[in-house]
């Protein structure tokens, strides 16, 4: 199996990484001929979270070949590999490629660096350990699907966000729990209670996307929702769907979601939330993050 690519854009690779390496410490690259998938591999049942990036997002001469329909999946140190690319953030030129070292298979970053003071370019290369792992080894790992979200609202300002939910989580604990309110009339309701407190932060003016128009999601088939373009009432739009969702879990969601140039939020009523992320500056789909947490019931 053969992989190597030129990056042209390692800004956005490294913001991604950066953002999965704050979820889990492994994560399973997938590389084929349409794009890489990053997924981060789950070490609970309470949350997955999976990326796609478009190869010409980030790559140039991207070239991929392996037995297997030219997929090669890997297991990755995800804060390593972070790391590593941070470090080439001042390259002129960066590749990458799959090599060994002995018998240790290795992605190799390779980086060229040019300065003012010195003629020759500096040529610096990195080696991050993997793991080639067998198509049926990561066959069971699927995208949840999950029910038809009640609501889909644009999540405000992620600094502000992070700040009230940091809060939030000192006074309920690492083991609290988080509700989260939304309705299709662009209000959020972020809500944590403990022993002696219970308080409630309030977003009104949202912007709330068409359900399933980004993100090309699946969506168990159910009862309730009308035919598409179908405007439904303002007592409609105005319910709310609720989620409550670990405490140290939702801080995660939100240190990631501030990686991204716009995040849609998902809420599907007592069942789930999912979180996409757009990374990429034109805050299209070609560099994203779709975060799914388990809610617990009430």
């Amino acid at each position: 199996m053969r992989f190597k690519a030129g990056i042209h854009n390692i800004s956005l690779l490294t913001k991604l990484t950066g953002a999965l390496s704050v979820v889990g410490k492994a994560g399973w690259l997938q590389l084929n001929d349409e794009y890489i998938q990053l997924t981060v591999l789950p070490e609970g049942n309470h949350s997955q979270v999976w990326s796609h990036i478009n190869i010409d997002a980030v790559f140039i001469n991207y070239k991929v070949v392996s037995a297997s329909d030219n997929i090669i999946n890997l297991e990755i140190p995800l804060d390593t590999l972070h790391r590593s690319l941070k470090s080439a953030s001042s390259a002129s030129t960066a590749s990458i490629r799959l090599t060994k070292k002995g018998t240790i298979p290795m992605l190799s970053l390779t980086i060229t660096t040019e300065s003012h003071a010195s003629m020759n370019p500096a040529i610096i290369t990195q080696d991050i350990p993997v793991r080639v792992l067998a198509p049926q080894t990561v066959s069971h790992i699927h995208k949840p699907v999950v029910p038809r979200p009640e609501t889909s609202v644009m999540l405000p300002t992620l600094s502000q966000l992070r700040g009230i939910t940091d809060r939030y989580v000192r006074m309920v604990g690492t083991n609290g729990r988080i509700v989260l309110e939304g309705n299709m009339s662009g209000v959020l309701k972020m809500k944590a209670e403990a022993d002696a407190v219970k308080v409630e932060s309030e977003w009104r003016g949202l912007m709330n996307p068409a359900v399933g128009d980004d993100g090309e999601m699946e969506w168990e088939e159910g009862e309730g929702h009308g035919e598409e373009g179908e405007m439904a009432s303002t007592m409609e739009r105005a319910a709310f769907a609720r989620v409550m969702v670990d405490s140290k879990e939702w801080a995660k969601v939100v240190r990631v979601c501030a990686a991204g140039k716009r995040v849609i939020a998902w809420l599907c009523n007592n069942h789930a939330l999912v979180v996409y992320v757009f990374m990429s500056d034109d805050g299209d789909n070609k560099a994203t993050i779709n975060y799914y947490v388990t809610s617990f019931s009430s």
